[in-house]
């Protein structure tokens, strides 16, 4: 299965390397019509989608987070069918990668976007209703290394607990929640 990352035009970063094998696609996100053309066409290339992690960029100003968000709410009403007929045939996962505290907020820092906490409230939803996908809410600490945020990134996704709704990760380690 090809590995496809995605960018919008409006929050495009300075181009970071990847390995030949792995695919970039630009969207225009000029509106949610032409969104859900672009992630047809994205399913018409390379494949059916059968997972999406979504790494938040920290914005530099509210109105950006609100857009990022909104983007990442269309993204997951436009693939609900083709990550749940992938659940079907094996795993099928949604994540969210956001940068907050790596403590789900409960650390104390506070130099972090709380619109991106709706990155969390979407995730969590969505493991309600797509039964089938595997979907977590990752927080990253903003100190941990990109090794380190890889190396986590990568055991959440291997994490036979499915029960588990989001996590973070920070200088102490795992944090998950209790209710």
């Amino acid at each position: 299965m090809p590995v496809v990352v995605i960018s919008f035009l409006q929050f495009l970063t300075p181009e970071a390397s990847f390995p030949p094998e792995i695919n970039r696609v630009v969207l225009d996100d000029s509106d949610e019509a032409r969104l859900q053309q672009q992630l047809e066409a994205i399913s018409s290339k390379y494949g059916s989608i059968a997972a999406t992690i979504h790494l938040h960029p920290q914005l530099p100003n509210p109105d950006k987070e609100h857009q990022m968000l909104e983007r990442v709410f269309l993204i997951a009403k436009h693939l609900k069918t083709s990550l749940n007929e992938a659940a079907k045939q094996g795993n099928s996962c949604f994540f969210t990668v956001a940068r907050l505290d790596g403590q789900l907020g409960t650390g104390g820092v506070t130099e972090f976007s709380a619109v991106t906490g709706g990155l969390f409230g979407l995730t969590k939803a969505l493991r309600w209703e797509w039964q089938s996908v595997f979907c977590r809410a990752i927080d990253l600490s903003t100190d941990l290394d990109p090794a380190a945020s890889i190396e986590y990134l990568l055991a959440e996704l291997h994490d036979p607990n499915r029960l588990i709704a989001e996590v973070g990760y920070s200088s102490q380690g795992r944090t998950t929640l209790v209710c």
